[in-house]
């Protein structure tokens, strides 16, 4: 498909995981700081929400073996829809019994995960400012500039409450043909991309946005990873909560209730977001994220070396490059985060 036949779509909206129990996911859902959306689906589906406009963001299936399905992403409009219900393989779905409604069709790419377009959702109504752990949201004092005069800081203990999905990422063998397969239907371009340690024509992973014109977006909404393993694996998805207080204090709960850490807290170089990554149950990676960086068509695509994953923030775990190696998580070549 040429570049001036893309489908454009406007965000990433929810993502797709099937457990063995959806009833432990759940509880892991309310201390990961989402809301049930509404009543399951006739096929048992689960829908979790952010406070963002996404009726959900989060789809949780129950199934014998986990598994990650695919993603969902919203039409910029109907004939973007059309179009791309007109794709090969492309497939109705019933969004009779889903939150927000609307239309929907589902696509499979090169891995064999799903590709859900919707259109026509009901928006979520949104706060006029985000929920934060902060009360009050009183101003922050700095060394010399003393803004906070009288006002004390507190705050609110529970789970750090989810805006919205904000990306998801696969490491893959076959890095070309997914890159070709997503930028050739659809509107994504490069914010950053990565080469191999002393090897700049090896690209090793990319960082990839909606575009939108002039209209700012998040850094990165999907990011593909060359991985070594024998097939395609999901690497983790990210949730955005509002600042540094309400992720620590979504850490803070989520230790207390005896979750299982994989990094954090630490800030990453490319799309400078303060990370935060768990395991949920069925240990999947998912993820925490504060102040990522937000770009436009001016930015230009930035290029550099794998493997500098944090500014600052605890050692790298093992499976993301560390000696030792746990053998249930696939490794992103040199050690590739987002």
């Amino acid at each position: 498909m040429a570049v001036g036949k893309q489908i454009r779509l406007t965000r990433l909206a929810f993502v797709i995981y099937e457990h063995p129990s959806i009833d432990t996911f759940a509880a892991f859902a309310e201390d990961f700081g989402f809301v049930e959306a509404g009543p399951a689906s006739k096929q048992g589906e689960r829908f979790y929400r952010g406070y963002g406009v996404d009726p959900y963001v989060y789809v949780a299936r129950e199934a014998p073996e986990k598994r990650f399905v695919g993603a969902g992403f919203v039409a910029e409009s109907a004939e973007d829809f059309r179009r791309a219900s007109q794709l090969e393989g492309a497939k109705t779905l019933d969004t009779s019994d889903r939150p927000g409604g609307g239309e929907a069709i589902s696509l499979t790419d090169p891995n064999k995960f799903t590709v859900v377009i919707v259109w026509d959702q009901e928006p979520r109504s949104t706060p006029e400012h985000g929920v934060s752990a902060l009360k009050g949201r009183p101003a922050m004092n700095g060394a010399l500039d003393k803004r906070r005069k009288g006002d004390f800081t507190r705050m609110k203990h529970g789970p750090a409450m989810v805006h919205k999905l904000g990306h998801f990422g696969y490491i893959t063998p076959n890095f070309e043909d997914t890159c070709a397969w997503y930028q050739g239907r659809f509107n994504f371009v490069p914010t950053d991309m990565l080469h191999a340690p002393g090897n700049t024509s090896l690209d090793v992973a990319v960082f990839f946005r909606l575009d939108q014109g002039q209209a700012f977006v998040d850094h990165h909404c999907f990011l593909i990873a060359r991985g070594d393993t024998a097939k395609t694996s999901v690497h983790h998805s990210s949730f955005e909560v509002e600042d540094i207080d309400t992720q620590f204090m979504g850490h803070q709960w989520l230790k207390q209730k005896g979750h299982d850490l994989v990094w954090g807290i630490g800030r990453h170089v490319h799309g400078s977001q303060i990370f935060d990554y768990w395991y949920d149950p069925s240990r999947f990676i998912i993820e925490h994220y504060a102040d990522g960086d937000v770009v436009n068509e001016d930015t230009e695509t930035l290029h550099a070396e794998a493997g500098n994953m944090a500014v600052w923030g605890p050692p790298v775990p093992a499976i993301w490059g560390a000696k030792a190696e746990e053998s249930d998580h696939p490794k992103p070549l040199s050690g590739i985060s987002g």
